[in-house]
């Protein structure tokens, strides 16, 4: 089976000074809080590893079980009117210019999963790469040599209320400018009461100890999306209801202070009222200029009704810490982009694979983990991307785009 791989051109926009809409209002916080418990955890080093047999054991019982059950279909609505007629206008045709490649530096196999979905991520420091999984992870030297694990997610939270849990849909980032490990995971799979559980290493040794802190939330934070930012630990998630906006006090949490807080927002803008996540913008390199707030972005199908055309929307999260009260929310941008068909079908199983029955997911309706942030000495960019049906046939490509913030 020939497998092809459709790149599509990218999109370059200028974005200017954001201005609101008429009818976007700046939302206020719907709920204030602090961390209800702090405990440090580690050396992680010392923490078992799995055993074979608690592994075998472990993908038995994952095989029974499918994630996001209660998400079986998606339930767009995809106006008919509204779909491309021929191919994305973004459809590369011609190779591009090649660019010298030094070769691939280091290649190894990482973790297996037997949960569906696997949620497998990973991420890079100075001198070790941690990878997390549905829902395990594994900390390896940047030769692949394994340092730490496999061991089950939730003995980082050990102690904390939902620390039991191991519900997994882990995230693991590196905070660049505080040399810092964040990792997070959620607790409660839709019963009450929902948990956000977060940790930071108190170093940028991920095998050494890490602070950990369990906060109540205000719905299930599913498919949660984490940003690094200057003032704050920015999340989306997919929540239905709209409570899906979240920011955590960095600077608390770096320093391992037992009651940092958490603001979250209703966002009445979301594109749809179906699986989807706003997400934040993550700062790789030098920050954006002090003040700046956090950034979050999203697509907008015009298919999905409500709107004209099919666009990327911007919004902003100028947060108060001192008076979190005064903290804000608002959709600031609605940037027109050439037309998109993100429609794969109601279903999570939508694209073939060679040597399998087994489909994957387009992940179609949202943008990718993560949108990277850069500001090159004061020229700031964002590139970010998204998957499409390039031909109506369920044919995936990749629609990428970088913005530059123009300064106007």
């Amino acid at each position: 089976m020939k497998t092809n791989l459709i790149t599509l051109l990218g999109m370059i926009i200028m974005f200017g000074a954001f201005q609101l809409t008429a009818q976007d209002e700046v939302q206020s916080p719907a709920m204030i809080a602090t961390a209800i418990q702090h405990v440090v955890v580690g050396p992680v080093k010392d923490f078992p590893a799995l055993t074979p047999e608690e592994l075998a054991a472990m993908a038995e019982d994952e095989a029974k079980v499918k994630r996001n059950q209660d998400l079986k279909f998606r339930n767009y609505p995809f106006y008919e009117e509204t779909k491309l007629d021929g191919p994305d206008p973004g459809l590369q045709a011609e190779m591009g210019t090649k660019m010298s490649f030094m070769g691939i530096i280091q290649n190894w196999s990482g973790q297996s999963s037997y949960t569906n979905p696997p949620d497998d991520n990973g991420t890079a420091g100075p001198n070790h790469y941690m990878q997390t999984i549905n829902t395990k992870y594994t900390i390896y030297n940047k030769t692949g040599t394994l340092l730490a694990g496999p061991t089950n997610l939730n003995v980082f939270f050990s102690g904390l209320p939902g620390g039991n849990h191991n519900d997994g849909d882990p995230i693991i980032l590196f905070d660049e400018q505080a040399q810092r490990w964040l990792m997070a995971e959620f607790a409660g799979a839709w019963s009450n009461p929902d948990y956000m559980l977060i940790a930071v290493s108190q170093t940028d040794d991920p095998t050494g100890l890490w602070d950990a802190w369990s906060f109540l939330m205000n719905g299930f934070p599913d498919y949660m999306k984490f940003g690094v930012w200057r003032d704050g630990y920015y999340m989306g998630t997919n929540t239905y209801s709209g409570d899906d906006i979240y920011v955590f006090e960095r600077d608390v949490m770096l320093a391992g202070g037992s009651s940092p807080q958490v603001v979250q927002f209703n966002n009445p803008y979301r594109p749809n009222s179906g699986f989807h996540c706003i997400l934040p913008m993550d700062n790789d390199g030098a920050f954006a200029p002090t003040g700046t707030p956090g950034q979050f972005i999203t697509i907008n199908d015009n298919a999905w009704g409500g709107s004209t055309g099919d666009q990327l929307w911007i919004y902003e999260l100028d947060v108060d810490w001192v008076t979190p009260g005064s903290s804000t929310f608002s959709r600031v941008q609605q940037l027109s982009v050439a037309s998109f068909d993100s429609n794969f079908g109601s279903t999570w199983e939508n694209i073939a694979q060679p040597g399998t029955s087994q489909k994957l997911d387009a992940i179609n309706q949202i943008l990718m983990h993560r949108a990277q942030y850069r500001n090159f000495s004061g020229s700031q960019h964002v590139v970010c991307n998204h998957t499409v049906d390039v031909d109506a046939t369920d044919h995936a490509g990749i629609r990428w785009y970088e913005l530059e913030y123009d300064g106007a």
